[in-house]
């Protein structure tokens, strides 16, 4: 239920928050995952969006901080020749991804140059963290799934190591189409943050579903 409640808490969020800012007008109609009209903190700049966003946004980042905490002890716990190290450095990424989250968070909305610096430096820091803690959980899930000798935690073990392989080629594409075309990208980057926003929620999703094929809780 934890892995569950990463993943769809955040994604409640920001659609419901798209779905009021629209409807004050404060962003387009569109399907931002296409069209590019709106970028995910514009769905929680004004209020009274602005409120929800914060109010889910934050619980998402200490939920995540939780996960990874109990996902450490219970592979820890589960596979007993398992990398201390990259347990430890899964976690403290996986924090810092809360931390900088947590940040951008409470930074939105607020004017002046001081503030939006912080909004771009948290967001940016806290899907570079996360996607690296995920990194190292799915690589730990690949022992996870030799150890149990568990052919349905290896195979969601792939699937996820492809996720995050498809999510790390469009950050590759969006940062060369931003290089490449120039301020011609705006158009362009906004549905780009969408897509990789969403796969790194599909990743604690592919996580709950993992996890309850190991039989382990989490």
């Amino acid at each position: 239920m934890l892995a569950w409640g990463c993943a769809i808490l955040p994604c409640l969020t920001i659609h419901t928050c798209y779905l009021i800012a629209a409807s004050y007008g404060h962003v387009e109609w569109c399907l931002p995952y296409w069209d590019a009209c709106s970028s995910i903190s514009a769905t929680g700049r004004q209020m009274p969006e602005k409120i929800l966003f914060k109010a889910g946004m934050i619980p998402s980042a200490l939920l995540t901080a939780w996960l990874w905490w109990n996902l450490r002890l219970r592979l820890i716990n589960t596979v007993k020749d398992i990398s201390i190290v990259s347990t430890n450095s899964m976690l403290i990424l996986g924090l810092l991804a809360t931390f900088f989250l947590i940040l951008y968070t409470l930074a939105l909305g607020i004017e002046g140059q001081t503030y939006q610096s912080i909004r771009r430096v948290g967001v940016t820091l806290s899907i570079a963290f996360t996607f690296m803690a995920q990194l190292l959980g799915t690589s730990l899930f690949g022992k996870l799934g030799q150890a149990l000798i568990n052919a349905e935690v290896i195979y969601w073990y792939k699937g996820l190591l492809s996720l995050l392989c498809c999510l790390l080629l469009t950050g590759i594409v969006s940062v060369f189409l931003d290089i490449w075309m120039g301020e011609r990208y705006d158009s362009l980057e906004d549905a780009f943050e969408w897509n990789m926003a969403l796969m790194l929620q599909f990743w604690f999703a592919g996580t709950a579903i993992l996890m309850s094929k190991s039989s382990i809780s989490l």
